[in-house]
């Protein structure tokens, strides 16, 4: 790394990557003006925007006493119709949720607790910077900051928590952190019903239910309080587009360029009449999908806004455009481009302790492609090919695209799916239609129980939510990443007889030398997993409890199926299936390659005692080397070896049935799902050393995945150990990462490339002359192998979900050395991809720690 480099890294950090993307190499596209608006996007740096706290903190102040339901649907009313509208050069899409390109809405009544002691470090910390005017941060410090502290979730929930908070707000085994920063977050919108009838139509709905509301019926009254509510939010959403046509006019007159001034005028045009007024072509429908995903946003609950079956529901409006002549597969392309940068553009705020852990600013949108029709038949279509190119073609880390797989996915579809995963941006992530349907098919429905989902339903709406979390379209509503287990450490718990630091934080299980059989050790670590769910479950409840009093949403209600007509918010019920608090499980490869060594070394080979492992744990494996050895020569997980799958497949049985038992406050059952985001780092961090080797500190696990450098006899035996396992008990989802070289798949890219060499089967030839995309150098017998790797695992084997990462080792760690030379490498790190250079040095060495598979 150069010298110039390390000094900025210094006393830059994470902004470093912002200054390296900036100009020309951004500017990327199928046409000129996508190119423009990209490197518009990677030229201005994620600020902070205050328009939404000024709105809440002087709606809350003029309402106190009110209900809580009616503060809450006015300062909604009132942010839409407050917001000033902003049109840059080139856009064609309207609307921003803040007051410009790469800005953040902040919301205090669920941050404030941590936005006050990050406020004066959030320009300058090392990952994830944002600009904050000198005016604003003393705005906040001085007027917003005193009236919200004590009002946040995590304020209330200190007064409520019936057990030591310490246990549970992000304790030695399990944190609920994210679930009380995100009180809305992972949903998919109602759009099948938005695009039918527009938000006219669910305003007309609450009109009439108003109209006819029995004042002699006590439940009135809070109806009353709901349905104008819900009738002022839809309002004021109209009053947003229509500010939005008025500052179009304006820019149109003022406009001397005969072909921006047309756009303009059909920029005013557009937002006339969406998204009131259902949409009429394909540039309307793609704007109000646009808005429904803005206006989430703007509500500020969290992140995961996903857009789900886009090719189904557009389909419609593409075809129609292609067959009047007002569309061409071009545009289409194009605005779906325009489309993606705007979803990049949306940057997600965390706290500066979890920056470096979820960094990189990505809200976690997710779009899907392929999948079933509602008669079971492929529902691929030009559409699905367009989503996948056009990631070719704009680079950029959002949205995640999905193919939705299953036996009659066209060969076509697949390998356009495998030529963008080559191509190393991490998309797309690849999921099994029916075991997502099976996950479903149970959700919230308890251990024995069913969900309430149609099969009808399943095919046509189904679909992954943020990450990998299981989602039906418009029908459900709750938390799918919620609070995390770290089995790892919980397993460490029974040497420590359940203490941490001299303190009881989890079970007592007694002496690990007194258990004298494997299946008691067994049955002392799910003691312990049992103890840590419980206060999990605890925490959660509470949290779920406080977000139904204190904070609805009457945009994610508004775009929830039948919760309008129901006269309930989402937060309280309103939702055709509630789910979650969620309980997410961490470090499941270091619990299963623990129990394995524990079990090989001791219990079988009688190598060593308990009270020896107990011991080298606690020196970090000081003076323990040959122990330590030992146990890392063990039978570990991702081999193909039943020794440690047989463990794999008990406890993975055994921790979703413990979850599966536990009632919701709204009444349904608790959902289990793997996945950790980059959180395997921060959570290795608190954890001591386990019994599978691995040092204290150092990561754990990622997702479901083997541990790192454990899976050493390639990607077969490793898709072997994973299909041993039962998916669909995990009604959440799970994520696994895998890793095939780029090497395997792309010979050395070619300055120039004709259309002989692209993996472009079911497109048809697009006439994008002045694109910058060039396409690599497929290898054909590597392509088939990946694309045959993907279908056993998958459609054969049930896996639910796969992700990859195709580039090579030596790659980033040269762009770890040099990073000015790497400013647009982008690599999957968990259900997301995001640009290296925004990652912690920590994460960066633990993706690259993951094993890579050749064919």
């Amino acid at each position: 790394m150069s010298q110039e480099t390390v000094a900025k890294q210094e006393s830059m950090g994470g902004a470093l990557g912002l200054e390296m993307r900036s100009g020309k190499i951004t500017k990327v596209g199928s046409t000129k003006r996508i190119q423009e608006l990209n490197g518009l996007l990677h030229g201005t740096r994620p600020s902070i925007d205050i328009q939404r706290v000024r709105v809440y903190t002087k709606v809350f102040r003029e309402t106190e006493g009110e209900p809580e339901l009616q503060r809450r649907y006015k300062a909604s009313a009132e942010m839409y119709r407050s917001f000033k509208p902003v049109i840059y050069d080139h856009e064609r899409l309207a609307g921003w949720a803040a007051d410009k390109i790469r800005a953040c809405q902040l919301a205090l009544e669920i941050h404030a607790h941590w936005i006050g002691d990050d406020l004066d470090q959030l320009e300058n910390r090392m990952y994830d910077p944002f600009i904050i005017p000198e005016e604003y941060r003393d705005e906040l410090k001085e007027v917003h900051l005193p009236y919200w502290k004590d009002q946040t979730v995590v304020a209330l929930m200190l007064k409520r928590l019936p057990i030591d908070p310490t246990l549970v707000m992000s304790g030695p085994c399990t944190t609920i952190e994210n679930y009380l920063t995100n009180v809305g977050s992972h949903f998919i919108a109602d759009f099948w019903t938005l695009l039918d009838r527009g938000i006219v139509g669910t305003y007309d709905i609450a009109q009439e239910k108003l109209k006819n509301l029995d004042l002699d019926d006590p439940q009135s009254f809070d109806k009353q309080i709901f349905y104008k509510g819900i009738s002022d939010v839809c309002l004021a959403m109209k009053d947003y587009a229509t500010h939005y046509a008025d500052a179009a006019a304006e820019k149109a007159a003022a406009e001397t360029d005969i072909i921006r001034k047309q756009e303009l005028l059909e920029m005013e045009a557009l937002m006339r009449w969406v998204p009131w007024n259902a949409p009429r072509n394909f540039y309307e429908a793609i704007e109000m999908v646009w808005l429904a995903i803005m206006f989430q946003f703007m509500e500020g609950a969290g992140p995961s806004q996903t857009l789900s079956r886009f090719d189904q529901y557009m389909y419609p409006f593409y075809k129609k455009g292609l067959e009047d002549g007002t569309l061409t597969p071009e545009l289409a392309l194009e605005y779906i481009e325009e489309l993606y940068i705007k979803l990049t553009a949306n940057p997600w705020i965390v706290s500066t302790a979890r920056s470096y852990l979820v960094g990189g600013y990505y809200r976690y949108s997710h779009l899907d492609v392929g999948g079933l029709t509602k008669h079971g038949r492929d529902a691929s279509n030009e559409l699905s090919y367009l989503c996948l190119r056009a990631m070719r073609h704009v680079k950029t880390n959002a949205p995640t695209v999905s193919l939705l797989l299953h036996q009659k996915t066209p060969d076509s579809l697949l390998y356009e799916a495998c030529a963008l995963s080559a191509e190393g941006m991490g998309h797309p992530s690849f999921f099994n239609c029916e075991t997502l349907y099976a996950m479903l098919s149970h959700k919230t429905g308890g251990l024995h129980g069913t969900g309430p989902y149609t099969r009808e339903q399943l095919l046509e709406y189904a679909g992954p939510v943020g990450c990998t979390e299981t989602g039906v379209g418009g029908l459900q509503f709750g938390h799918t990443e919620s609070t995390t287990v770290n089995v790892a450490a919980c397993s460490n718990m029974v040497f420590s007889d359940g203490e941490k630091n001299g303190k009881l934080v989890n079970a007592r299980t007694g002496d690990p030398a007194t258990l004298k059989t494997y299946e008691e050790y067994e049955n002392a670590v799910k003691e312990q997993i049992k103890h840590t769910i419980k206060l999990a479950h605890i925490g959660s409840t509470v949290g779920e409890q406080i977000i139904a009093e204190k904070f609805a949403l009457p945009t994610y209600t508004i775009f929830s199926r039948g919760a309008v007509e129901g006269g309930q918010d989402v937060t309280r019920g309103g939702a055709y299936c509630n789910v979650g608090p969620t309980i997410v499980i961490s470090g499941f490869g270091t619990l299963f390659d623990s129990m394995a060594a524990v079990k090989k070394v001791v219990y079988v080979d009688k190598e060593a005692t308990m009270a020896d492992v107990r011991a080298a744990l606690g020196a970090n494996f000081e003076g323990y080397e040959d122990l330590r050895a030992k146990l890392v020569k063990a039978p570990k997980y991702g081999n193909n070896d039943d020794f440690a799958d047989s463990i794999a497949a008990e406890m993975w049985t055994y921790v979703s049935e413990e979850i599966r038992k536990l009632k919701a406050y709204l009444g349904h059952y608790i959902d289990p799902s793997i996945k950790t985001v980059q959180t395997n780092v921060g959570l290795g961090e608190g954890t001591d050393a386990t019994a599978n080797g691995r040092l204290a500190g150092t990561p754990i696990s990622d997702t479901m995945s083997a541990s790192q450098q454990a899976d050493t006899h390639g990607p077969t035996a490793a898709a072997l150990s994973y299909g041993k396992l039962d998916f669909p008990i995990y009604t959440n989802g799970t994520i696994l990462n895998m890793w095939v070289s780029r090497s395997e798949l792309i010979e050395d890219d070619l300055d120039e490339r004709g259309d002989d060499g692209e993996v472009m089967l079911g497109l048809p030839h697009l006439q994008t002359p002045d694109t910058t995309y060039s396409p690599p150098v497929y290898k054909e017998a590597g392509m088939t192998n990946f694309a045959n790797l993907i279908r056993t695992m998958l459609n054969d084997m049930g896996i639910y979900h796969i992700q990859f990462n195709t580039v090579d080792k030596k790659t980033l760690l040269d762009a770890q050395a040099h990073p000015e030379n790497y400013p647009t490498l982008i690599v999957r790190v968990a259900g997301y991809s995001v640009y290296w250079s925004d990652l912690g040095t920590k994460t960066q060495n633990d993706v690259i720690s993951r094993t890579a598979h050749n064919f």
